[in-house]
């Protein structure tokens, strides 16, 4: 009787050990996968980052290439870039024009980053001697000694100012009825003591249409822009760079500080040039931008004449001029100086005169500063 039900129990026996099987499997794959910090595999995977950089000497930039993966195969879904924008997908290029540490960041489909720095120090560092150029710009021309000149796709040409103590020039510095207050001055000093130097407008600013808008240019051969208020000028010059493009990069009239160390720059090596009349337009016709071959020096064209120029610079009324001029001083109005002479008035690159800068003349324009 107890054969009869052997093969019975053998098989309830095996039955018994499949079962007890089965549940430690199902254990075994609960603690690996769900467990508490024990995530599944394929949301534990962080993503692969490569960075690769390709130096450009001419343009003095280098490339960072961007790439990201995964060992499980999940997407990656965006990129975070060092200055913060962010690209969707897997790949990109960043470019960068100064040395120091660039971190990016990337995100997988469901969530997880993960993040990598890479180090810049191929680049030359900025300085007096080697200018940076801007987005958009390429070299023209020219060496940091006497007149380094870009110029972008339309036309307009920019020279570098050196200044080796990163310290501008204010000759009425000192003088309490002068005033240089304006904010893009303030933002060129700045620029200045970190880069060593400015970009000048090549030529007086003249006029230049772009998508059915009128802008300020600083290109050859082109009428200046004259019969304009400091105060259009201000605006018109502010706009320049916005309206070509130039991202990270501003435009603005002139200022005290710039044209002061301009001339001083090129006193060094045109002596007197700031206090002579020999250089400048003064025939009573304005010429074109960059007409008057004898005043392109250090390859800035017509400082001296053709055109006066307004500048930031505040003049402040004494009594006295009160007295004598039409001309008053309101909290709305302000008299801005005008630098240079002009087709009408032979006046050295030095000279200055104070007006109200709702006024204009057929013999007034402005000029262009560009800066980081």
């Amino acid at each position: 009787m107890r054969w009869r039900f052997m093969p019975l129990i053998i098989v309830i026996l095996i039955l018994i050990l499949i079962a007890i099987g089965a549940i430690g499997v199902k254990l075994l794959v609960f603690n690996e996968n769900e467990g508490p910090g024990n995530e599944q595999m394929e949301y534990s995977e962080k993503p692969i980052i490569e960075l690769e950089k390709e130096l450009d000497e001419e343009k003095g930039k280098i490339s960072i290439r961007v790439s990201a993966t995964t060992k499980d195969g999940t997407s990656i879904k965006q990129i975070v870039l060092p200055d913060g924008k962010t690209i969707m997908g897997s790949s990109t290029t960043f470019e960068v024009n100064e040395n120091g540490d660039y971190e990016f960041t990337v995100y997988n489909e469901n969530g997880i980053s993960n993040t990598e720095t890479i180090n810049i120090s191929e680049l030359k560092e900025i300085s007096a001697t080697n200018p940076y150029i801007p987005e958009g710009f390429s070299a023209a021309g020219g060496n940091p000694d006497s007149g380094y000149v870009i110029e972008d796709e339309y036309g307009n040409q920019y020279v570098w100012v050196p200044v080796e103590d990163g310290k501008l020039t204010r000759v009425r510095m000192l003088k309490d009825e002068y005033e240089e207050s304006s904010e893009a001055a303030t933002e060129l000093v700045n620029s200045v003591a970190k880069y060593y130097g400015f970009y000048i407008a090549r030529f007086e600013a003249s006029q230049y249409e772009i998508d059915g808008k009128v802008v300020a240019a600083s290109m050859a051969g082109k009428t200046p822009w004259f019969n304009i208020t400091c105060t259009d000028a201000i605006k018109e010059a502010s706009e320049s760079a916005k309206v070509f493009g130039y991202e990270g990069y501003n435009t603005a009239l002139i200022s005290s500080y710039a044209w002061d160390t301009t001339l001083e720059w090129i006193d060094n090596r045109v002596t007197n040039y700031s206090s002579s009349i020999d250089y400048g337009n003064y025939t009573g016709t304005i010429y074109p931008t960059g007409y008057t071959t004898e005043d392109n020096i250090n390859n800035i064209c017509d400082l001296a004449g053709n055109v006066r120029e307004w500048t930031t610079e505040i003049y402040k009324e004494t009594e006295e001029d009160n007295n004598s001029s039409s001309i008053r001083n309101t909290e709305e109005i302000k008299n801005r100086v005008v630098r240079g002479g002009s087709a009408s008035s032979q006046r050295v690159p030095m000279a200055y005169t104070g007006y109200a800068e709702n006024t204009y003349d057929s013999y007034w324009g402005f000029r262009m500063v560009l800066y980081k």
